[in-house]
This record gives structure tokens, sequence and C-alpha cells, in this order.
């Protein structure tokens, strides 16, 4: 008998739901549920209640929930995904076609961690600009921003987005390396073919140069020009420059010229850290430099990110510490970060690099740590992910399921018992 419980359960609260619905929409008298009402007491009826405001407590809940959603979007969600996620523009190409855009503000939040999107523009949801409206459209940057360089209106089409995401990921030496690989005539310039053949070659089809607006800015208007390795190098300083000095000014208080030791960790966790571990940085963070301390400069911000764009190579250089059994120490790392990359680190910098990743307290950060620091913030290549078994099994059950009917109606008799929703 009790087994029918759960049956009697669900058709009262059906019951239930149903005769309110009737009892709210239709009145008492159900046989003149079809007689048209007024307009006064349609607007009597549709009126709706206004909403309580979230408590601090499960307003801080939902914007931690939806950022975490973000940071995963952000770093396992296809291109196209993030790309119509924080693309904020819908308008109408020069070609009719109505095609979707990302402001400057809208890619610098795409690679971001941790910064929110604006409320009611997250998946497939835009600000739509008519012919007048694009005419009258002003860019959210300054005059000599590198995103009016691009394109004057400073908006970026699909394939700029694909395209500087991967820009941003390549380490200088690689580069050096690619255009020496590349370069036919041994002249050390490389031409829009040539780069094109390296681009489709890396992400396998997603980015091209050809359908970029980064082109004519490379290769000037005609598309004749060359371009040598040095000033593709310092189009990609600018480009860092910019992203990074933006996400630096977003982080200051007040008047000061420098963000508390606590943000710059924040920045530094990005992508890949757990709440736990996140917490556990944190207040390591603060016991050592409190809530603001000597601060870090917008010069140590960006020499941090000057390095960590050729960690990867300053890893393959220490390998010979690693298999002797040595640990990289702040000396250790002031040193190699100079001789390799170039970057000199303050004093102050990597006494704070280290209180990040020195989980043991011992002034000194293994392998493992230092290869974490590695993947923080290499931006992965926007590749198409292989579809897996179980998936395609469902999209042709799905396919079959939709061409049922025409089989039917051709005189095929399939047995539906064998055919699972």
């Amino acid at each position: 008998m009790t087994r029918f419980w759960p049956l009697v359960f669900l058709g009262a609260r059906s019951t239930s739901v149903f005769s309110h619905l009737l009892s709210d929409s239709l009145g008492e008298s159900w046989p003149f549920a079809l007689q048209a009402s007024s307009d006064q007491e349609v607007k009597q009826k549709t009126t709706i209640p206004k909403k309580r405001p979230l408590s601090s407590h499960r307003a801080s809940f939902r914007d931690y929930t939806i950022r975490q959603y973000e940071n995963r979007l952000r770093l396992f969600s296809h291109p196209t995904k993030i790309f119509r996620y924080f693309a904020t523009i819908k308008m109408r190409n020069k070609y009719g076609k109505w095609e979707l855009y990302m402001t400057a503000s809208d890619f610098m939040r795409s690679i971001q961690p941790g910064v929110r999107q604006p409320e009611n523009l997250g998946l497939d949801k835009f600000h739509i600009l008519d012919e007048k409206a694009a005419r009258k459209w002003k860019p959210d940057v300054g005059e000599d921003s590198i995103f009016l360089k691009i394109e004057g209106r400073g908006l970026l089409t699909y394939s700029d987005y694909v395209l500087l995401t991967i820009l941003l990921s390549i380490p200088e030496r690689n580069v050096r390396i690619g255009f020496k690989l590349f370069d036919a005539n041994g002249d050390g310039n490389v031409t829009i073919e040539d780069m094109e053949q390296v681009l489709m070659a890396i992400t396998q089809g997603e980015a091209s140069v050809m359908n970029s607006h980064l082109k004519r800015y490379l290769f000037g208007s005609r598309l004749s020009r060359t371009m040598g390795a040095t000033d593709f190098l310092e189009f990609l300083q600018e480009l860092h420059t910019e992203i990074h000095t933006h996400q630096f000014e977003s982080l200051l208080k007040g008047s000061r010229t420098v963000i508390s030791e606590l943000d710059f960790a924040k920045v530094v966790l990005g992508f890949r850290s757990s709440r736990s571990e996140t917490r556990e940085t944190l207040k390591r963070v603060k016991e050592k430099f409190g809530n603001m301390g000597r601060g870090i400069s917008l010069e140590e911000f960006l020499a941090f990110f000057r390095f960590v764009q050729d960690v990867g190579v300053m890893d393959n250089e220490l390998a010979f510490y690693y298999f002797t059994g040595a640990h990289i120490s702040p000396k250790t790392l002031r040193h190699i970060s100079y001789v390799v990359t170039g970057v000199k680190l303050s004093e102050h910098l990597t006494e704070v690099i280290f209180s990040i990743f020195d989980r043991d307290s011992d002034n000194i950060i293994q392998r493992k740590d230092f290869t974490k620091m590695r993947r923080q913030w290499m931006h992965p290549v926007p590749l198409r992910t292989n579809l897996r078994f179980s998936s395609t099994i469902c999209i042709v059950c799905k396919c079959l399921w939709k061409v049922l009917p025409s089989w039917k109606k051709k005189g095929i008799h399939i047995r539906e018992p064998l055919l699972v929703r």
C-alpha cells in the first residue's frame, strides 16, 4: 500500500495547483472561463508583485556562484560559447547580415578571471544596434588604444577574438623561432600568406588572419606589406600593456597608485585554484602583508605578467637545478628571470610571489608549484573537441526520431518499442 502514496501525493498536488490557477485566473465560476475580460480587469490580474531585495548573504552567494560559473566558462568552454557569452553588441555588418561584436571591455572581461559580466547580458543577450545607433556608436577606450588601431570603432569579431587570444599566449622566444621557420627568403620578414599558414595549423582552422581586422593593421591596406619579428613583438607588447594596465586600474582603490598584495594575490590565483586553496592562500598573504602593505605598483604588475609569459622557457632553463635536486629560492628566481627573459623582478614582488606559491613557508618554490604558476595564465589555444561516443549515439537517436514521421509516410514500418527516447 505504501508504494501508492507518491501517486496520491502527486495527484493531490496537481489538483491543488490546478484549482489554484483556475481560482486565480478564472474566478469562482468555471462555465464563464471563455468570456472576455475588460482592460481594467486584465491590468489588475497581470500586476507583477515587486521582488524583495536579496539579503546580503544570498547576494554574496549568488555573486560567488556566477563568478565561478564564468571562470569555468572561460577555462573549459569552446571559444564560440565564450564569445557569445561576453559579446554585448549585435548589429548589421557591411553585407547587411546581423553579426556579433565584442567591445574592448568585453574582450578584457572574457580573459580576466573573477570579472562579472553585466546583468542581463549573458549568453545570447546583446545590445541590438540599428543603423542610426551604429552611426552614433562611440568606443569605450582612449584615442591611443590598440583596439582602435585594429578596428576604427574598437569592435572585434569572432575571428579577432580567437586571434588575439592565441597571440596573448605565445611567448616572445616562440615568436622569433616561428618567424625564422617560415621566412622563405631569409630576410627576417613574413608575408600574410605565411602568417595564415601558421595560424591555420596551430588552431586547426579556427583562426584566420584573412577574416580578421588585424590583417590591415599588420600588413597594410593592400595586404602587400611584410612584417618582421621586431614589429610583431612591438604589437604584442602594446597589446599586453594595455590589457594589464586596464586590469591594474580596475583594482585601484581611492586615490592610491598601488594595489594591495591581497588583490594582487586574487589576480595571480586566476582560474584554476579551488575555493579552499584560494582561502588558504589569501589568509597566508593577509597575515604577512596585511590588507594594505607596501603595495604592488604598475611597473611590478606589468613585470609579473611579462615574466609569466615566458615562464615556460624559464622552466626549461631551470631543469638543471631540478636534476640536482635543488629548488627555486627568491635570489635564483630574480637572477634567472633577468638572464632568460630580461625582466627585473623587485625584491618585494618576489616576496609576494613566494608567499602565494610557497605553502610550507620555507622560502622555496618546488617545481610542481612553479609549473602550476606557468599553467595559471596560459590561455588555452581554442581547438575543436572531439565528440564522445555517448554524445554521438544521442545525436544519432535524435536524428532518427525526427525523421521517423517521414519514414512512416513512405511505408517504411519500424517497430516503435525499439526506439528509446
